[in-house]
């Protein structure tokens, strides 16, 4: 067994009281890294995040406010989840690892089966979705949070967008750098504000789900730490470009479920190329050291700021 490894069989030994039989990773990325264990009662997923203490919600920058993510926002939203009997993994401890300047979350494992992007499949996720999306407040941000922040929150998405188009451009040809502000321009100046505010994963949908015959359900919302307030519109913009880069196309089976629960912002098909521009220059510098996924959001840039 690895240091690793036994440092997380002893975590799980320390906060459950049980023994790690098997541990096996999951997920790793720039923010974090996810494990599954087995023990003789269960399974559970323990996932370790840089330890930081978060901003005072006015301080929040406005990246981290439009696609970002807080630590603290965990509790907060597995509260609200429960409340609204939305199914999730359960949160079994948390706490921190000062002297590996780590925070970690250890959580029940969801089982499910694999995602196989079917129209059912397609159809219980936007059952699943348009029901979480039933879930509103009157303004922008995380779970916990008294009062909106000062800016509006079309005021910070022009922000952040700007922001992220000077990030990226290194990696833009000046062609396409200028087509994507070009692309944006009048869209930035029109963008208006919700009504409403939906709970969300602002990637659109993170969860398992499981197959029951020939239709699908959800099993339980992860990376709960990462859903907040946000504009339906880029939520339902990201969750249809992330199936497009993966080669895929959102099927009117995910339409007619999701709008079954609820109804979708009349000027979305307007703002979706702007939403979806975001999400790829965000991806675009995320991606940089692997040269095909990064190629594929460039190409998807092209075609979204070069399309007629």
């Amino acid at each position: 067994m690895s240091d690793e490894h036994a440092a997380i069989g002893a975590l799980v030994l320390d906060r459950l009281g049980l023994e790690a039989r098997v541990i096996m990773p999951l997920a790793g990325g720039e923010v974090g890294h996810v494990f599954r264990v087995d023990t003789d009662a269960g399974a559970f997923a323990v996932k370790f995040v840089r330890l930081a203490d978060d901003p005072a919600f006015a301080d929040e920058p406005i990246d981290n406010r439009v696609y970002g993510a807080r630590w603290g926002n965990l509790a907060p939203a597995s509260a609200l989840l429960a409340a609204n009997g939305i199914a999730a993994a359960a949160v079994r401890a948390t706490g921190a690892l000062p002297e590996r300047g780590l925070a970690y979350a250890i959580l029940d494992y969801l089982a499910g089966d694999a995602d196989d992007y079917s129209p059912a499949w397609f159809s219980g996720v936007g059952v699943a979705l348009g029901r979480m999306h039933r879930v509103t407040r009157a303004y922008q941000g995380w779970v916990d949070m008294p009062a909106p922040y000062p800016e509006g929150w079309a005021t910070a998405f022009v922000q952040s967008f700007r922001g992220r188009l000077a990030e990226t451009a290194p990696l833009l040809t000046s062609g396409l750098h200028d087509a994507i502000a070009a692309r944006a321009g009048d869209l930035l100046a029109d963008l208006t504000e919700p009504s409403e505010f939906v709970f969300s994963h602002t990637d659109g949908f993170q969860g398992v789900m499981a197959r029951h015959d020939d239709a699908w359900s959800l099993r339980g919302v992860i990376d709960i730490e990462d859903h907040q307030f946000t504009d339906q519109r880029f939520v339902l913009a990201g969750f249809e470009l992330g199936h497009a880069v993966g080669g895929r196309k959102v099927p009117a089976d995910f339409w007619r479920a999701y709008e079954a629960a609820r109804p979708i912002d009349p000027s979305y098909a307007t703002f979706k190329p702007l939403f979806q521009l975001y999400d790829l220059l965000v991806w675009t510098r995320v991606l940089s050291d692997r040269p095909a996924l990064r190629d594929n959001c460039i190409g998807h840039l092209e075609a979204i700021a070069f399309a007629p």
